[in-house]
């Protein structure tokens, strides 16, 4: 490193540390920063309790089944009832499916605060329980949160706005650009020393922000954290040489500050406001959510004429027809006939509404996709969706946690219905073998979208470096 180099860079700070409002909006934007960490682990120590909650109720629901059988054993008490005839324990026990937030969650909340984290599922519709709650907060859709994701993508590109839009204009404006021309070193140099300066400062400190919140989130050694933890550093390194490369780029073109600095704030608002704006009014008028269709799956259904015993053979008969495991139990029809009935009436809701369901789903997954496919024209939402990857507060996540409750219901029916179909009771040794929820996961198709998607942000910089380092030569002086 020559001279020239090293005292640009003494320059720089020197005339740093002398600045007042730079030293401010840093110490702000550091502040604002642990504060994000503060109120994203918050919100996921609140869900965390939730969890550790509702696993506790269903242990003490399942220890007081098991307990019935010695403690009533020969009687008639309730909780014995409950807990042996599957009559009553198909719709009666409840087993929780639960999505645990990843450790770095609380750095990207993402979609964990719109999305049901945890269902109550029994032997019942399915779809009834997955849609008989609201699946979205408005309030938070509309005001969104303030987590780490949210100051880096954000705020941290107005940093180094502030910082850097006058590293050309404002020596010509004072008078200190001649001085510049006659050094050793070319113009183009030294604003890339410079922007280099800050570029060190304003990253080095997305990145202590980013320890802190990374250390203080979890073990970034633990196994399951190692390679999460090296995602989100290389992301804020790239999203933060993004931002140098479209500033070095706008001063390139060597206009006056104030010029400068409305067309860097412009670029700000085109990236984080216009075009997701515009893509999201795109998306919606090309695949439209109708949720209407499923109002009537929220809705308990029954058997038109209880009292009529063929309408009640006619549903069992349809059930069994799709569930040829079972068929031999037809001859144990006309025992338990209702409560056979209502089990099998609930099965064949959740098949004859399966098409308008996929549907549904199908738009949201398309919408995604879709939005996937126009990263290249906005690497600022890029980023954002980087960061919901690496925490797995992501859509693609709650769809695979959507996938395995599926598995998770087909399960928990199966092991009820084999029972009450075939007019077995439940025994004290079934709840040794009982359905448990098992997240199903891709871990190779999560490292590939999160090294594409940095890849896409990371051409698109050098793509703006490349146009600054071109045309600042070009430019007349």
């Amino acid at each position: 490193m020559n001279k020239v180099i090293l005292l640009l860079i003494r320059y720089e700070w020197i005339s740093f540390v002398r600045n007042t409002f730079q030293l401010l909006m840093l110490g702000c934007t550091f502040l604002l920063g642990l504060y994000a960490i503060y109120y994203g682990q918050s919100e996921i120590e609140v869900q965390r309790e939730t969890i550790q909650d509702v696993k506790d109720i269903e242990e003490h629901e399942f220890h007081q089944y098991q307990a019935s059988f010695k403690e009533e054993l020969g009687s008639e008490g309730k909780k014995n009832q409950i807990a042996s005839d599957p009559s009553y324990a198909w719709h009666r026990h409840g087993y929780h499916a639960v999505l645990h937030p990843h450790d770095y969650a609380a750095l990207a909340i993402g979609q964990c605060d719109l999305h049901p984290y945890y269902y109550r599922l029994t032997g019942m519709s399915l779809h009834y329980q997955l849609f008989e709650n609201e699946i979205a907060n408005p309030v938070k859709l509309y005001v969104g949160n303030f987590d780490l994701s949210f100051v880096l993508i954000y705020l941290f590109p107005l940093l180094i706005i502030a910082f850097t839009y006058s590293l050309y204009a404002g020596e010509k404006e004072t008078g200190i650009l001649p001085l510049l021309h006659i050094q050793s070193i070319s113009i183009r140099k030294i604003l890339i020393v410079r922007l280099g300066f800050y570029f060190c400062l304003i990253t080095g400190l997305a990145l202590f922000i980013s320890i802190i919140g990374l250390v203080s989130s979890g073990n970034i050694f633990a196994p399951e954290n190692r390679l999460a933890t090296l995602f989100w550093i290389v992301g804020v390194i790239i999203y933060c040489a993004f931002w140098f490369a479209v500033l070095f780029c706008i001063v390139s073109f060597k206009m006056n500050s104030s010029f400068t600095a409305i067309s860097a704030a412009g670029v700000w608002l085109l990236f984080l406001i216009v075009i997701p704006a515009v893509l999201n009014v795109l998306m919606s008028s090309q695949y439209p959510l109708n949720s209407t269709s499923l109002a009537e799956i929220t809705r308990r259904t029954s058997l038109e004429n209880e009292e009529d015993e063929n309408e009640a053979k006619e549903v069992i008969h349809e059930f069994l027809d799709h569930n040829p495991h079972l068929k031999g139990s037809d001859t144990l029809i006309h025992n338990n006939t209702l409560a056979k009935a209502y089990a099998a009436l609930t099965s064949l809701k959740d098949m004859h509404s399966k098409e308008d369901v996929d549907h549904y789903v199908g738009q949201v997954y398309k919408r995604n996709q879709w939005a996937a496919g126009l990263h290249w024209i906005n690497p600022a939402v890029n980023m954002q969706g980087i960061f919901v990857h690496i925490a797995k507060t992501d859509l693609n996540t709650y769809h695979q946690f959507h996938s395995s409750i599926e598995s998770f219901h087909r399960a928990i029916s199966d092991f009820y219905f084999k029972k009450l179909f075939w007019d077995k009771p439940i025994q004290l040794e079934d709840y040794s073998s009982l359905p448990s929820f098992k997240m199903k996961t891709n871990e190779v198709k999560w490292k590939t979208h999160i090294l594409w998607s940095m890849t896409k942000v990371g051409i698109t910089m050098v793509f703006f470096f490349a146009v600054g380092f071109i045309n600042i030569e070009k430019q007349k002086k």
